[in-house]
């Protein structure tokens, strides 16, 4: 079976390329970088419009492609998103409809980072002290997880770089970021976790039971 994460763009995937390995899924995975967030379009069945690169731009016509290929059940899908300023549980419906609406029979998995991915890396002070041991850790602290604060410009300050390098930071917080949900913070780190070990799990089947051909024994003499 394969697990495809869709994620919005480089850093989340440097992230990814580091962290998911050290899961251990059965699974084989897939990263499907975009460029930027986007935005899910209207209607849901027009054609792609291969200009807007957004993860929620392509989602829809993404979704509908892997729904009409043999054997979609042998494929998972988890969506990734930065909740940015969005309402979190309007974000994660929207999506849930959408993808119920263009590929009903897929498993998807909507997964969102509140406020930004950073907010994964704040929810493990023993990883930041890993990846940046001279980080400013008092303040990291007092940081309420999940919190709406502009969180990639507070992990900048928190680590002593305003320049916003995320895939630089994403490289370094894979290596050392926790893989175990209880570990962490972040409820909505937790909740990834939980997905991803959801996502790997194979799906039970109902098997079609060969129909019994009665063949008639011959009376023919020989």
């Amino acid at each position: 079976m394969t697990v495809h994460i869709f994620v919005e763009g480089a850093s989340e995937r440097a992230l990814l390329d580091k962290w998911v390995p050290r899961l251990r899924m059965t699974s084989m995975v897939r990263i499907h970088p975009h460029q930027g967030k986007g935005a899910i379009p209207s209607p849901l069945n027009r054609p792609l419009d291969k200009k807007r690169r957004g993860l929620l731009d392509q989602l829809p016509a993404k979704l509908s492609a892997f729904s009409r290929i043999p054997d979609p059940e042998e494929n998972t899908f988890v969506v990734l998103i930065d909740a940015d300023d969005s309402n979190v549980d309007q974000l994660i419906e929207s999506i849930k409809v959408m993808a119920a609406f263009v590929s009903p029979k897929l498993r998807v998995f909507v997964q969102v980072a509140t406020e930004e991915t950073e907010a994964f890396y704040l929810g493990d002070l023993h990883g930041l002290r890993a990846a940046f041991p001279d980080a400013d850790f008092e303040l990291a602290k007092r940081y309420r997880p999940d919190s709406i604060c502009d969180t990639w410009e507070l992990f900048g300050k928190i680590v002593g770089d305003d320049g916003g390098n995320k895939v630089a930071w994403a490289e370094a917080m894979g290596t050392v970021l926790t893989t175990q949900a209880s570990k962490s913070r972040s409820p909505s780190f937790k909740q990834l976790v939980k997905a991803l070990a959801q996502a790997d799990k194979q799906p039970a089947r109902v098997l079609k039971q060969k129909r019994f051909r009665h063949v008639a024994k011959s009376t023919k003499r020989r």
